[in-house]
Parts: structure tokens; sequence; C-alpha cells
């Protein structure tokens, strides 16, 4: 029975030329019908040997080659093979069938588009790896191999047989966004994103001189801010100390009413003048009182009741206490 050695043939790297072959959309029907291998695909020569059980693992395929050993180039290839001198073979195929240029499809270093369907022709075992012997085109009309070096690799890539509808489906996406016809040439929709970038780029620019009106804007109103505070804590100054000064707060609860200007100045004032003044023991002390030393507590400050020791008798009357303690620290009691 011949000794098989089975090869990797191809696999989904992108090779040298710039383009890569997806191993899914590979036809293996032609190449089983007649699985020849050549050496260095040159089909113009005897072949060397033939390929078995040609198959799909993962994204490589792979096949087993069984050598002519009775033919003198073919035992003279196997011994090298057999000896570890050559490793590599590849595939030659015919032209791609359909192609892709999905950028979702390339690979970093890929050029050309993506082939996404094609046909084995022949196996051949090669000295040089699969980036550069490894894969072989051959021209459908004259057999003969195609030059991959050759510009025409691009042309081969963009034929019309190639119609790829991932790419028409994007590009009829994309002429929709851009509210463009779908025979839109490539100049318009080049036109139509240059016009979307310089928008972006003017809005971005006005973005900008708006942030900077907007900074001087807060600056001349936070600038208003505490020139109105001042103007507002010079006046509540003069209030309290009004307010102190005539008897409807004592001097301890100052420093509260202060803060209740600082929280709500408007709500603090209006408070403040509904206090009605306190008139003097002297003016409200009757005759026949004063002789027996009777001072009515509404008549008194909340501090000469404190001192006179009569805030027991200024509980007795809760509102009283309450209106004397409002008075004296601009706060009711808890």
């Amino acid at each position: 029975m011949s000794k098989t050695y089975t090869f990797v043939v191809h696999d989904e790297t992108v090779n040298t030329h710039g383009f890569r072959m997806l191993t899914a959309g590979a036809n293996l029907e032609e190449f089983n019908k007649n699985p020849v291998v050549l050496y260095n695909h040159n089909d113009w020569d005897f072949p060397i040997g033939r390929g078995e059980n040609m198959r799909v693992e993962g994204s490589r395929i792979l096949v087993d080659i069984v050598f002519d050993d009775e033919d003198e180039k073919g035992a003279k290839v196997q011994g090298k093979v057999e000896r570890g001198f050559i490793r590599m073979a590849s595939i030659g195929a015919w032209p791609p069938e359909e192609v892709s240029n999905d950028p979702s499809l390339k690979l970093p270093g890929q050029e050309l588009p993506t082939v996404t369907k094609w046909t084995v022709r022949e196996v051949s075992i090669c000295p040089i790896g699969s980036n550069h012997n490894a894969l072989c085109f051959y021209d459908r009309e004259s057999k003969k191999p195609i030059d991959l070096t050759d510009v025409s690799i691009i042309k081969l890539m963009d034929s019309k047989q190639s119609t790829n509808h991932k790419t028409e489906k994007k590009m009829s996406y994309l002429t929709g966004l851009l509210k463009l016809s779908d025979s839109a040439s490539e100049t318009a929709i080049q036109e139509a994103v240059q016009g979307l970038i310089k928008n972006r780029d003017d809005l971005q620019v006005e973005n900008v001189q708006l942030k900077a009106s907007n900074q001087t804007l807060q600056g001349k109103v936070d600038g208003f801010e505490r020139a109105q505070k001042e103007v507002q804590k010079a006046e509540a100054i003069k209030l309290v100390d009004a307010a102190v000064k005539d008897g409807r707060i004592d001097a301890a609860g100052k420093e509260s009413w202060m803060e209740d200007f600082v929280e709500n100045f408007e709500r603090s004032k209006v408070r403040l003048s509904s206090i009605s003044a306190r008139s003097t023991i002297a003016d409200k002390i009757k005759t026949g009182e004063e002789a027996k030393g009777v001072i009515a507590l509404r008549d008194m400050s909340f501090d000469e009741i404190l001192k006179q020791d009569k805030l027991k008798e200024l509980k007795k009357d809760k509102e009283l206490y309450r209106e004397k303690f409002y008075q004296a620290y601009g706060k009711y009691p808890e």
C-alpha cells in the first residue's frame, strides 16, 4: 500500500499579493474529479502524484498526497518530502467567482478584496511556502497560469462576474443615509461625505466659541451676584443694628438674624419689619406700679426677664414666651 503524506494546502491568511480567500467559499468538486498533484504548478508536465481525501478542517484545507514512486520525478520529490527537505504544498485555482470589499472581512496587511467564492483546480508540491508559489490562478480560456504579481489581478478582483451583494447593500444603505440615489457616483458620495465632515468641523468650532462666550457671561453673572450679596449684607447689618437699638430684638440674637438674612434676605427683611418696637419701661410704667415695684412682663425684654428671674412666670403665658424668645434670638423655642 502506497504511503500518504498529509499537507495543508490552503488557509485564510493574507498572501503576499495582498488578498486572501475564504475556505468556506471553496469548491472542491472539480479537484475530486481529477485529483492531480503537480510540482510548482507545472501543468505542462506529468503529475507526480494524486490527492486523496481533500477536506476542510476549520479554516484550512488539507489533502493526503500519494506520490507516483515509479516515476523518477515523483520518487525524487517523495524522497525530499520523506527526508524533510520539502514541507509545503499549495492550491491551483480558477479565477475568483465572487469577491468582497467588506472592511469587516479584511485582515491587517490586506490591500485587495477578499475572495469569497472560488474553485480548486489542482494541488502542487512547492519548495517555497504559501505566501509565494503556494497559490496559482489559471486563465479559463488559455489554461495558462496567471501572474499574480501583475496588476491584472486587481482587474480580476474588480470584474463584473464577481458581484458582491453584501457590498451593494452596504452602499445602498450609505447612499440612503447621504440622501443620494443608489446609482450615485463615487465622486458624489465622496462630496457628500466631505460635506458632512465640513459640517462637523464647523460645528466643533462653533461649539468652542459658544463655550468661550458662555464662560464670559457666567463670569459677569458671578460678579453681579457677588456685588448684590455685598449690598444685601450691608443692608442686613443696618437693619439688625436698628432692631437691636429700638428694642425689637436683643443683641444676643444678632448673629442668628444675620444667618437668616444670608439664607433668605427678603424673607428675613419681612420678618424683622413685622416686629413692633418695644416701648421703654419708663414710658410704660404706671405711677402706682412703679411705687410697688411691679413691672409688666410684656413691657420687659427677654434679657430683663432673665435678670429679674421671671422666666418661670413668663412661661406661664406660652404665646408671650414664644414672642419674647423670638425677639431675643430670631427664632422660636423648640
